[in-house]
């Protein structure tokens, strides 16, 4: 029985040993333009990678999503929007008190809530509005005419990204 496992402890090591002399890389993704088989002269040792799959090196810290959370009040016409400015201006009933009684948006029932969200995921005229520079966190902004009608619009958080709000 000890005979047994010497030589399976010699053949073990000896595929060791083949396999870290061997100038292929097994675990190297094959190029288009590589034949296979074919000998690379910056191929990696077995052992190198083992250590490059227990490493995020490649990959490194996702970036952090760029997000808005945004509430609104959307309205079909000019007008309807001005009234809602002046009634805002008038600081006697809150946003989403209005968003509940104006809004033809189904969010008029969570007080214009739209929720978080990334660039591109509202329409254009909105977007450059909420990720704007210029646009201060918790500042009614609008009207903003979109094909939907026009909105007036709350940020109220933005994160990721960088500093550039």
């Amino acid at each position: 029985a000890s005979t047994m496992m010497s030589i399976s402890f010699i053949f073990l090591l000896t595929v060791l040993l083949a396999a870290a002399l061997s100038s292929t890389d097994a675990f190297a993704p094959i190029n288009s333009n590589q034949r296979v088989g074919a000998t690379n002269s910056l191929s990696m040792g077995i052992f190198d990678a083992f250590q490059k799959a227990f490493t995020n090196e490649e990959y490194g810290a996702p970036p952090d999503a760029i997000k808005a959370t945004a509430r609104h009040i959307l309205v079909p016409t000019l007008d309807e929007a001005n009234t809602v400015l002046s009634e805002i201006g008038k600081g006697e009933t809150s946003f989403g008190a209005l968003a509940g009684q104006y809004s033809t948006c189904p969010s008029k029932s969570r007080g214009g809530s739209l929720g978080s969200f990334q660039p591109g995921t509202m329409v254009k005229e909105f977007d450059e509005v909420v990720f704007s520079p210029e646009t201060k966190i918790g500042e009614v902004k609008g009207p903003i005419q979109t094909q939907f009608g026009y909105h007036l619009l709350v940020v109220d958080k933005r994160s990721g990204g960088s500093d550039w709000y």
